[in-house]
Protein backbone atom coordinates (compact mmCIF):
# COMPACT_ATOMS: atom_id res chain seq x y z
CA UNK A 1 0.00 0.00 0.00
CA UNK A 2 1.12 3.43 -0.72
CA UNK A 3 1.72 5.92 2.11
CA UNK A 4 -1.39 8.04 3.02
CA UNK A 5 -1.35 11.49 1.42
CA UNK A 6 -1.15 14.45 4.53
CA UNK A 7 -4.80 16.52 4.27
CA UNK A 8 -3.25 19.70 4.00
CA UNK A 9 -6.39 21.67 3.92
CA UNK A 10 -7.34 19.88 7.00
CA UNK A 11 -4.19 21.22 9.04
CA UNK A 12 -4.55 24.66 7.49
CA UNK A 13 -7.95 24.79 8.45
CA UNK A 14 -7.26 23.75 12.11
CA UNK A 15 -4.43 26.43 12.43
CA UNK A 16 -6.85 29.16 11.23
CA UNK A 17 -9.37 29.08 14.79
CA UNK A 18 -5.81 29.66 16.39
CA UNK A 19 -4.45 32.23 14.81
CA UNK A 20 -7.85 34.08 14.84
CA UNK A 21 -7.76 33.65 18.37
CA UNK A 22 -3.91 35.89 18.63
CA UNK A 23 -5.89 38.57 15.68
CA UNK A 24 -8.51 39.04 18.05
CA UNK A 25 -6.99 39.22 21.52
CA UNK A 26 -4.28 41.47 19.87
CA UNK A 27 -7.15 43.75 18.79
CA UNK A 28 -8.75 43.75 22.51
CA UNK A 29 -5.21 44.62 23.86
CA UNK A 30 -4.91 47.01 21.31
CA UNK A 31 -8.74 48.51 21.70
CA UNK A 32 -7.49 48.55 25.60
CA UNK A 33 -4.75 50.17 25.61
CA UNK A 34 -5.91 52.56 23.09
CA UNK A 35 -8.81 53.79 25.11
CA UNK A 36 -6.26 53.83 28.22
CA UNK A 37 -4.26 56.10 26.06
CA UNK A 38 -7.51 58.60 25.52
CA UNK A 39 -8.56 58.21 29.28
CA UNK A 40 -4.75 59.25 30.60
CA UNK A 41 -5.33 61.98 28.57
CA UNK A 42 -8.61 63.65 29.07
CA UNK A 43 -8.72 62.66 32.77
CA UNK A 44 -5.78 64.22 33.93
CA UNK A 45 -6.43 67.74 32.77
CA UNK A 46 -8.34 69.85 35.83
CA UNK A 47 -10.93 72.34 35.22
CA UNK A 48 -9.72 75.72 36.11
CA UNK A 49 -11.06 77.66 39.06
CA UNK A 50 -9.74 81.62 39.61
CA UNK A 51 -11.49 84.37 41.22
CA UNK A 52 -8.84 87.82 41.07
CA UNK A 53 -11.89 89.44 42.95
CA UNK A 54 -10.45 87.04 45.58
CA UNK A 55 -7.08 88.61 46.20
CA UNK A 56 -6.06 88.95 49.54
CA UNK A 57 -6.28 92.42 50.06
CA UNK A 58 -10.04 92.08 50.31
CA UNK A 59 -9.38 90.34 53.75
CA UNK A 60 -7.07 93.07 55.00
CA UNK A 61 -3.66 91.45 53.47
CA UNK A 62 -0.86 94.41 52.89
CA UNK A 63 1.46 94.74 50.26
CA UNK A 64 0.71 91.43 48.37
CA UNK A 65 2.63 91.18 44.82
CA UNK A 66 2.09 89.16 42.40
CA UNK A 67 5.10 86.75 41.41
CA UNK A 68 5.65 84.07 38.75
CA UNK A 69 7.81 81.41 40.41
CA UNK A 70 9.87 78.92 37.50
CA UNK A 71 10.22 75.05 38.73
CA UNK A 72 13.15 72.93 38.06
CA UNK A 73 10.77 71.47 35.37
CA UNK A 74 10.14 74.33 33.86
CA UNK A 75 6.46 75.35 34.62
CA UNK A 76 5.50 78.77 35.06
CA UNK A 77 3.54 79.04 38.24
CA UNK A 78 1.35 82.27 39.49
CA UNK A 79 1.62 83.04 42.65
CA UNK A 80 1.00 85.65 45.26
CA UNK A 81 3.67 86.24 48.23
CA UNK A 82 2.45 88.30 51.09
CA UNK A 83 5.44 89.79 52.72
CA UNK A 84 6.35 90.51 56.25
CA UNK A 85 8.99 92.99 56.76
CA UNK A 86 11.53 91.21 59.35
CA UNK A 87 9.38 88.23 59.94
CA UNK A 88 11.89 85.09 59.95
CA UNK A 89 9.19 82.73 59.44
CA UNK A 90 7.05 81.57 56.41
CA UNK A 91 3.99 79.77 55.63
CA UNK A 92 3.25 78.40 51.75
CA UNK A 93 -0.58 77.70 51.15
CA UNK A 94 -1.51 74.75 49.00
CA UNK A 95 -5.04 74.31 47.39
CA UNK A 96 -6.24 70.94 46.45
CA UNK A 97 -7.38 69.39 43.13
CA UNK A 98 -9.52 71.63 40.75
CA UNK A 99 -9.35 74.63 42.94
CA UNK A 100 -6.69 77.78 43.21
CA UNK A 101 -5.26 80.04 45.69
CA UNK A 102 -8.78 81.88 45.50
CA UNK A 103 -11.14 78.86 45.39
CA UNK A 104 -9.99 76.58 48.36
CA UNK A 105 -11.42 76.40 51.48
CA UNK A 106 -15.09 77.41 49.81
CA UNK A 107 -13.27 80.41 48.38
CA UNK A 108 -11.32 81.57 52.01
CA UNK A 109 -8.15 80.42 51.27
CA UNK A 110 -7.00 84.39 50.86
CA UNK A 111 -8.61 84.94 54.25
CA UNK A 112 -6.14 82.15 55.83
CA UNK A 113 -3.12 84.36 54.12
CA UNK A 114 -3.80 87.55 55.28
CA UNK A 115 -4.51 85.99 58.56
CA UNK A 116 -1.04 84.35 58.64
CA UNK A 117 0.25 87.80 57.38
CA UNK A 118 -0.97 89.41 60.38
CA UNK A 119 0.49 87.37 62.55
CA UNK A 120 3.91 87.37 61.03
CA UNK A 121 4.45 85.16 58.69
CA UNK A 122 5.37 85.97 55.13
CA UNK A 123 2.87 83.92 52.55
CA UNK A 124 3.17 82.00 49.29
CA UNK A 125 0.14 81.00 48.06
CA UNK A 126 0.49 79.36 44.79
CA UNK A 127 -1.60 77.54 41.92
CA UNK A 128 -0.81 74.72 41.29
CA UNK A 129 0.50 73.49 37.65
CA UNK A 130 -2.58 73.45 35.71
CA UNK A 131 -5.14 74.97 38.16
CA UNK A 132 -6.23 79.11 38.39
CA UNK A 133 -3.67 80.73 36.20
CA UNK A 134 -0.24 78.36 36.58
CA UNK A 135 1.29 76.48 33.18
CA UNK A 136 1.28 73.30 32.31
CA UNK A 137 -2.28 71.69 31.80
CA UNK A 138 -2.28 68.25 33.88
CA UNK A 139 -2.64 67.20 37.06
CA UNK A 140 -0.66 64.49 38.91
CA UNK A 141 -1.69 63.73 42.06
CA UNK A 142 1.27 65.24 43.86
CA UNK A 143 3.93 63.23 42.32
CA UNK A 144 4.87 66.67 39.99
CA UNK A 145 2.94 68.96 42.07
CA UNK A 146 5.79 69.28 44.47
CA UNK A 147 7.78 70.84 42.54
CA UNK A 148 5.27 73.73 42.32
CA UNK A 149 5.91 74.18 46.46
CA UNK A 150 9.81 73.48 46.12
CA UNK A 151 9.59 76.87 43.96
CA UNK A 152 8.37 78.50 46.34
CA UNK A 153 10.66 77.61 48.96
CA UNK A 154 13.03 78.87 46.78
CA UNK A 155 11.61 82.33 46.49
CA UNK A 156 11.43 82.42 50.12
CA UNK A 157 14.73 81.66 50.71
CA UNK A 158 16.11 84.04 48.08
CA UNK A 159 13.83 86.50 50.31
CA UNK A 160 16.10 85.36 53.17
CA UNK A 161 13.27 82.98 55.18
CA UNK A 162 16.28 80.53 56.86
CA UNK A 163 16.83 76.87 56.48
CA UNK A 164 13.79 74.96 58.91
CA UNK A 165 11.93 77.81 59.09
CA UNK A 166 9.28 77.42 56.37
CA UNK A 167 5.71 75.63 56.79
CA UNK A 168 3.39 74.20 54.59
CA UNK A 169 -0.26 73.92 54.64
CA UNK A 170 -2.00 71.98 52.53
CA UNK A 171 -5.29 70.47 51.64
CA UNK A 172 -6.39 66.86 49.84
CA UNK A 173 -4.53 66.88 46.90
CA UNK A 174 -2.58 69.79 48.14
CA UNK A 175 -1.68 67.86 51.60
CA UNK A 176 -0.46 64.67 49.11
CA UNK A 177 1.69 67.45 47.77
CA UNK A 178 2.84 69.43 51.08
CA UNK A 179 4.00 65.98 51.82
CA UNK A 180 5.84 65.21 49.04
CA UNK A 181 7.98 68.51 49.09
CA UNK A 182 8.42 68.26 52.70
CA UNK A 183 9.95 64.27 51.80
CA UNK A 184 12.04 66.24 49.30
CA UNK A 185 13.29 69.64 50.57
CA UNK A 186 14.74 69.46 54.16
CA UNK A 187 14.51 73.55 54.35
CA UNK A 188 10.75 72.79 54.90
CA UNK A 189 10.41 72.62 58.85
CA UNK A 190 7.18 72.18 59.32
CA UNK A 191 3.51 70.49 57.65
CA UNK A 192 0.35 71.11 58.10
CA UNK A 193 -2.03 68.59 55.87
CA UNK A 194 -5.82 68.67 55.68
CA UNK A 195 -7.60 66.07 54.27
CA UNK A 196 -5.05 63.99 52.57
CA UNK A 197 -5.11 60.85 51.01
CA UNK A 198 -2.48 57.89 52.14
CA UNK A 199 -2.13 56.13 48.97
CA UNK A 200 -4.05 57.28 45.56
CA UNK A 201 -4.93 53.95 44.25
CA UNK A 202 -7.84 53.37 46.78
CA UNK A 203 -9.10 56.89 45.66
CA UNK A 204 -8.92 56.72 42.01
CA UNK A 205 -10.11 53.40 42.13
CA UNK A 206 -13.31 54.63 44.25
CA UNK A 207 -14.17 57.62 42.21
CA UNK A 208 -12.93 55.57 38.44
CA UNK A 209 -16.46 54.79 37.62
CA UNK A 210 -18.11 58.21 37.81
CA UNK A 211 -15.29 60.18 36.78
CA UNK A 212 -14.17 57.88 33.27
CA UNK A 213 -17.63 56.38 32.76
CA UNK A 214 -15.57 53.15 31.98
CA UNK A 215 -15.79 49.62 33.09
CA UNK A 216 -12.92 49.12 36.28
CA UNK A 217 -10.91 47.33 34.05
CA UNK A 218 -9.64 50.27 31.93
CA UNK A 219 -8.28 52.03 35.14
CA UNK A 220 -5.14 49.44 34.44
CA UNK A 221 -5.04 49.99 31.19
CA UNK A 222 -5.03 53.59 31.95
CA UNK A 223 -2.57 53.48 34.21
CA UNK A 224 -0.37 52.01 31.86
CA UNK A 225 -0.43 54.17 28.98
CA UNK A 226 -0.36 57.10 31.43
CA UNK A 227 3.23 55.81 31.91
CA UNK A 228 4.45 55.30 28.48
CA UNK A 229 3.00 59.07 27.75
CA UNK A 230 4.28 60.79 31.37
CA UNK A 231 6.65 58.85 32.64
CA UNK A 232 5.45 57.84 35.95
CA UNK A 233 2.63 55.71 37.56
CA UNK A 234 -0.45 57.67 38.23
CA UNK A 235 -1.90 55.48 40.99
CA UNK A 236 1.76 55.14 42.05
CA UNK A 237 1.35 58.20 44.43
CA UNK A 238 1.88 56.88 48.19
CA UNK A 239 1.90 60.00 50.77
CA UNK A 240 1.94 57.55 53.80
CA UNK A 241 5.41 55.96 52.30
CA UNK A 242 7.01 59.48 51.85
CA UNK A 243 5.74 60.61 55.46
CA UNK A 244 8.50 58.70 56.95
CA UNK A 245 11.49 60.95 55.85
CA UNK A 246 9.49 63.97 57.10
CA UNK A 247 9.44 63.02 60.14
CA UNK A 248 11.14 63.90 63.07
CA UNK A 249 9.82 67.65 62.22
CA UNK A 250 6.13 68.56 63.62
CA UNK A 251 3.21 67.52 61.42
CA UNK A 252 0.14 68.31 61.94
CA UNK A 253 -2.87 66.20 60.38
CA UNK A 254 -6.46 67.23 59.96
CA UNK A 255 -9.39 64.64 58.97
CA UNK A 256 -13.15 64.46 59.49
CA UNK A 257 -14.85 61.62 60.11
CA UNK A 258 -17.37 61.98 57.48
CA UNK A 259 -14.51 62.84 54.48
CA UNK A 260 -16.40 61.36 51.10
CA UNK A 261 -13.75 62.30 49.11
CA UNK A 262 -11.03 60.82 50.94
CA UNK A 263 -12.41 58.54 53.63
CA UNK A 264 -11.37 59.07 57.50
CA UNK A 265 -9.14 55.76 57.25
CA UNK A 266 -6.47 57.81 55.28
CA UNK A 267 -5.95 59.65 58.19
CA UNK A 268 -5.51 56.81 60.08
CA UNK A 269 -2.76 55.17 58.13
CA UNK A 270 -0.91 58.73 57.52
CA UNK A 271 -0.78 59.15 61.29
CA UNK A 272 0.33 55.74 61.83
CA UNK A 273 2.94 56.09 58.96
CA UNK A 274 4.76 58.91 61.36
CA UNK A 275 5.00 60.29 64.54
CA UNK A 276 2.29 63.42 64.25
CA UNK A 277 -0.42 64.43 65.50
CA UNK A 278 -4.13 64.04 63.92
CA UNK A 279 -6.55 66.66 65.13
CA UNK A 280 -9.94 64.74 64.46
CA UNK A 281 -13.58 66.41 63.32
CA UNK A 282 -16.33 64.18 64.31
CA UNK A 283 -19.07 64.16 61.52
CA UNK A 284 -16.41 66.56 59.72
CA UNK A 285 -16.83 66.33 55.59
CA UNK A 286 -14.07 66.53 53.59
CA UNK A 287 -11.71 69.89 53.31
CA UNK A 288 -14.87 71.87 55.80
CA UNK A 289 -12.66 72.48 59.26
CA UNK A 290 -11.54 76.30 58.17
CA UNK A 291 -15.31 77.18 56.44
CA UNK A 292 -17.43 75.78 59.36
CA UNK A 293 -14.92 77.68 61.94
CA UNK A 294 -12.75 80.04 60.43
CA UNK A 295 -11.45 81.30 63.85
CA UNK A 296 -10.77 77.95 65.68
CA UNK A 297 -9.24 76.68 62.54
CA UNK A 298 -6.28 79.72 62.07
CA UNK A 299 -5.81 79.61 66.00
CA UNK A 300 -4.79 76.01 65.60
CA UNK A 301 -2.64 76.77 62.77
CA UNK A 302 -1.15 79.89 64.23
CA UNK A 303 -0.24 77.81 67.16
CA UNK A 304 1.14 74.68 65.46
CA UNK A 305 3.63 77.11 63.28
CA UNK A 306 4.62 79.01 66.28
CA UNK A 307 5.53 76.23 68.19
CA UNK A 308 7.22 74.60 65.12
CA UNK A 309 8.83 77.33 63.44
CA UNK A 310 10.18 79.30 66.84
CA UNK A 311 8.91 82.38 64.89
CA UNK A 312 10.11 85.72 65.59
CA UNK A 313 6.82 87.91 64.87
CA UNK A 314 7.12 90.97 63.02
CA UNK A 315 3.82 92.16 64.37
CA UNK A 316 2.06 91.86 67.85
CA UNK A 317 -1.29 89.33 68.04
CA UNK A 318 -4.23 91.29 68.76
Amino acid sequence: MGRPIPNRSAGRRAAMPAALVVVLLAAALAAWLGVGWVAAGRLTVPERRFDPALHPAAFGATGTRDVTLRTRDGVAIAAWHLPVPGADAAVVLVHGHEASRTWEFAQRFPELAATLQANGYHVVMLDLRGHGASGGERFSFGHLERLDVIAAVDLLAAEGVPHGQVGVLGVSMGAATAIGAAADDPRIGALWADSGYADILPILEMRWPSASGLPMVFLHGTRLAHRWRFGFDLGGVRPEVELARVAPRPIQLVHGTADRTVPYEHALRLAAAAPSDLWTLPGGEHARAYPDDPVGYAARVLDFFDAALRVKVASVRP
